[in-house]
């Protein structure tokens, strides 16, 4: 049976002898501490830290019977060891760990430091040790250094009998902090047993105890137990829901390996019958049933797949914009080398309380508005919207430039991204974190797959573009088996992913005189950002405390995926004016008013689903009267209907000012929606005992390596455009 702490604060003294005997046995230095102020009294340092992993905490509490009309109670706060704990949940490389006999641990040597366990913990346990260059997460471990070495046979040259052994076990083999406690205050044992008495002692002597136990059912259940005499709101301990925190996220990326194999085998399907509907209109093009004037068959019509000649576009490569770009782009590479040269701690303004910042929303912000790569991928390929194959080059050349670049920002924001390839190794059960960094980094791939034949044909790299046409299709299958059996480790969907992707690129594979069409890669690129987009969304199902109701809900990975779509084509859109005012080039409105039809359409659905889910959760009142409100009703309003209103006539979607400022705004709306979930409807209390949260303001360094990167993406495309044939062939205008 699991083991715990009970914590009796009837008892406690306040004397921090358990506080002191766990700095020395875990080796932690002091803390730097200064008189504080409000009502924390006697509390010194006044939350848990990297240097600090268990605190006494101090209240005064008004009570009319005891002397001065007050009376004093002392916490000892710790991690709570949660029976189904977020935080190893959250953790992408296992590094937290639930073991089978009660304490959560952490192994550093695992760690990345992506500090998402920190967000997770609904207690706010885990702190990181922001003065160091190398940060790892801290944390009350239940000193399972020593719970879990057992009796030693011998002591000083004598064998210790069986009661010996278990007299070393009840007295020596506790946490620290049990056995320093001269005022009984601090139970270890089987946790059924401590609740047993837990319960016992209330009921004989309910006048001195509160009747609840902190700790049997919160966040399901924990392995730290507590008795108060007060309700335990007064002391500060969060209200935390009684179900576990990860049962939602956990059920949700259970489903992910299947959803890959189904998402895959209909975007085959929807292919296979376009592609049939495509080839009767062609024979029926190839053979009218007309004749002409003289009485004989009309003569065939050709039929071609693609009408549009790419060529790069003529230019000076060091003008004025372009030099303005990369001197922003040198601020960001010197922003990313100090973040190493001064430590994360150095170089951020991140703290216990915000332990993501900046660069997790420009993340967020960026992964959704650089969605445009796979919806065109998918509207020109596998729903054959050839009308829009023109565009299809400059959005992959913009989403492999934006998804490198997120990649650069993540592993700046990593504490230890040097174990990176812990996350090859390990195998967490569900952890949206783990899904997310390996859907990314197989879509990038996929991206440069893409890409690839663009430099390949402009340059006449034969042998580059013959290895492209041989193994673009199986290299798809073979990522999107290994995906799949990273996410499941189970042999069987890992098999049926083989056989259904091996099967559609069999079935899609060039014949001899075709053309390759990159369908597979087309259909992996969707089926890819599908899962990470939505992913990003499960990323904050654990975080049911601290998001704001109107943000937070279990239909988040559905939302974000259908807000990324709307994200991604508003950009394209925008990219598309943009090109054709920065270049002189003809604006080809028919194209554009087809897209932002496709936005309008996404923004719909998005709305519906958004708004229905706020209904459907209870929160229709709070959406005109909550703390955030305000914030809800921006979004909604000018992010939302204000561009349906202006999209939803086909007249107003051929007039290119009504589309740019319809599709900004949309744009703009799923910006603020990211950007609130991470900042503006983000409940922060801190670390534990959750009473003295910190502000935060980016760093210069913080916003230099964001503009860095979005200056970056945005010279390499500009320079791609006049090098490569990534923009259709025209004559300036």
């Amino acid at each position: 049976m699991p083991e715990a702490i009970l914590i009796d604060t009837t008892q406690c003294v306040g004397c921090r002898s358990c506080q002191v005997s766990c700095k020395e046995w875990n080796d932690l230095p002091a803390e730097n501490t200064t008189l504080l102020l409000g009502n924390l009294g006697l509390q010194n340092p006044a939350t848990v830290s990297a240097k600090t992993l268990t605190l006494i905490t101090y209240h005064e509490i008004a009570d009319e019977s005891a002397p001065g009309n007050l009376k004093y109670i002392f916490a000892k706060r710790q991690c709570m060891h949660c029976d189904d704990p977020a935080c190893a949940s959250a953790c992408p490389v296992t590094a937290l760990q639930k073991t089978p006999n009660g304490p959560v641990v952490y192994d550093g040597n695992k760690c990345i430091g992506c500090r998402y366990c920190m967000w997770a913990c609904p207690f706010g346990a885990p702190t990181a040790q922001w003065d160091s260059f190398a940060p790892r997460i801290r944390k009350c471990t239940m000193c399972y250094d020593r719970t879990s070495q057992g009796a030693p046979e011998t002591v000083n040259g004598h064998t210790l009998t069986t009661e010996e052994k278990k007299q070393f076990s009840e007295q020596e083999a506790v946490p620290v902090c049990v056995k320093q406690c001269p005022a009984g205050a601090l139970r270890y044992g089987d946790r059924n047993t401590l609740l047993s008495e837990a319960k016992t002692r209330i009921k004989n002597h309910p006048e001195k105890y509160f009747d609840q136990i902190y700790g049997e059912h919160e966040a399901g259940g924990t392995n730290t137990l507590y008795l108060s005499s007060v309700p335990f709101t007064e002391l500060g301990f969060p209200q935390v829901e009684a179900h576990s925190y990860p049962a939602l996220s956990a059920e949700i990326l259970h489903a992910v390996p299947l959803s890959v194999v189904g998402v895959g085998a209909i975007l085959g399907g929807t292919y296979a019958v376009y592609e049939r509907s495509v080839a009767v209109m062609r024979e029926e093009a190839l053979y009218p049933a007309v004749s002409d004037a003289a009485g004989l068959p009309a003569k065939p019509v050709k039929a071609s797949r693609h009408h549009v000649e790419f060529a790069p576009v003529p230019g000076n490569a060091m003008n004025t914009m372009n030099v303005l770009l990369l001197c922003i782009a040198a601020l960001g590479g010197l922003s990313f080398l100090l973040r190493f040269a001064l430590g994360l701690g150095g170089s951020t303004h991140l703290s216990d309380t915000y332990a993501w910042g900046l660069w997790i929303a420009f993340d967020f912000v960026w992964i959704s508005i650089a969605a445009g790569a796979f919806a065109t991928a998918g509207l020109i390929y596998v729903f054959h919207r050839e009308d829009l194959y023109s565009i299809g080059r400059a959005a992959v050349l913009m989403g492999l430039l934006s998804y490198s670049f997120v990649v650069a920002t993540l592993i700046a924001d990593l504490g230890l991204p040097w174990h990176f390839w812990q996350l090859g190794l390990q195998a967490p059960k569900h952890s949206a974190m783990f899904e997310v960094s390996w859907c990314v980094f197989l879509y990038v791939t996929i991206l440069a797959f893409e890409f690839l034949p663009i430099p390949g044909e402009h340059w006449g790299l034969t042998r580059v573009m013959e290895l492209w046409r041989r193994y673009n299709s199986p290299y798809v299958v073979a990522a999107v088996t290994l995906f799949v059996y990273l996410m499941s480790r189970n042999l069987v969907y890992t098999g049926l992913a083989f056989i259904v992707f091996g099967v559609l690129a069999y079935a899609f594979r060039t014949r001899e005189g075709q053309k390759p069409v990159p369908i597979m890669l087309a259909i992996a690129a969707v089926t890819f950002s599908a899962m990470h987009q939505s992913s990003l969304g499960s990323l904050f199902l654990l975080m049911p405390d601290k998001l704001d109701p109107l943000w937070w809900s279990p239909a988040m990975p559905l939302y974000y995926f259908l807000s990324s779509v709307v994200a991604g084509t508003s950009l394209v859109v925008l990219i598309e004016m943009w090109i054709a005012k920065g270049y002189g080039r003809k604006l080809r409105v028919p194209q554009l008013a087809a897209l932002s039809k496709i936005t309008f359409l996404s923004l719909l659905v998005f709305m519906a689903v958004r708004i229905g889910d706020v209904i459907f959760e209870g929160q229709l009142s709070r959406a005109f009267t909550g703390p955030k409100s305000w914030l809800f009703l921006v979004e909604i309003a000018f992010g939302g209907l204000l561009p349906l209103a202006l999209l939803g006539a086909a007249r107003l979607r051929r007039r290119p000012r009504v589309v740019a400022l319809a599709t900004l705004l949309a744009l703009l709306g799923v910006v603020l929606n990211r950007v609130s979930a991470v900042f503006f409807a983000m409940k922060l209390n801190g670390p534990m005992p959750q009473s003295a949260p910190q502000a935060y303001f980016p760093s210069v360094w913080e916003w230099g390596l964001s503009a860095g990167m979005i200056a970056a993406a945005i010279l390499l495309f500009r320079l791609a455009v006049q090098v490569l044939p990534v923009l259709p062939k025209e004559e300036t205008i």
